[in-house]
């Protein structure tokens, strides 16, 4: 996919809105191929791939729809070990102002609270959740279930966060990471969380 990106990147064009739109288009691809893993698998896998299907896949991908995907009216169905995890990693890492107890994160991840939970850093809380969605343990509507469910505030006002914040949150984590160079010494909380999230994903699905 990079190799793909860093051929199709340079343009020829003197024309600058020639070069905005060619650049746009590109880095909307890749947005395509890193992050939707679910239209790649279902439209590049066809047989032929038709004006129409292009059409319907794009717009999918604007709205940031799922093509068969219903909304879902829970962010996950976690066993009873794998709910202790989640809230010894969450009281461990400090991911919400509060400690949390089992019954609060089952309620959070089955849309059953009354009272958001209040990130400590939202950044963090858009990490965790991220990091649940890349391994398949979140529906790809994550961000709009807790937005609509108002399962999360933020640390800051304490009003219920919304998608396009947990999508900020996670976009800056993970160009944080991407700067993050071998065996270096950055100094960066959310890298440090970042890589914690990883060790914590694996003992989750060992429980699968």
């Amino acid at each position: 996919m990079n190799d793909f990106i860093y051929y199709h990147l340079p343009c020829t064009s003197f024309h600058e809105a020639d070069i905005r739109l060619h650049t746009k288009h590109v880095f909307a691809l890749k947005e395509l191929l890193e992050k939707r893993y679910d239209l790649v698998d279902a439209f590049f896998s066809k047989e032929d791939f038709e004006e129409n299907d292009f059409l319907l896949m794009d717009d999918l991908f604007n709205k940031g729809k799922s093509l068969d995907e219903p909304e879902s009216m829970y962010l996950a169905h976690f066993s009873d070990e794998q709910v202790r995890i989640i809230t010894n990693f969450a009281c461990s890492t400090g991911l919400f102002k509060s400690e949390v107890t089992v019954n609060d994160i089952k309620d959070l991840f089955e849309c059953r609270l009354s009272v958001p939970l209040q990130a400590r850093v939202n950044r963090h809380v858009a990490i965790f959740f991220g990091k649940l969605r890349e391994h398949g343990l979140l529906p790809f509507a994550w961000q709009r279930i807790v937005e609509s469910h108002k399962l999360v505030s933020s640390s800051v006002s304490n009003k219920p966060l919304r998608a396009s914040q947990l999508s900020c949150g996670l976009a800056q984590a993970r160009v944080a990471n991407l700067r993050k160079k071998p065996n270096s010494d950055i100094l960066d909380d959310s890298i440090g969380f970042y890589d914690s999230c990883d060790v914590f994903i694996q003992k989750l699905k060992e429980c699968l």
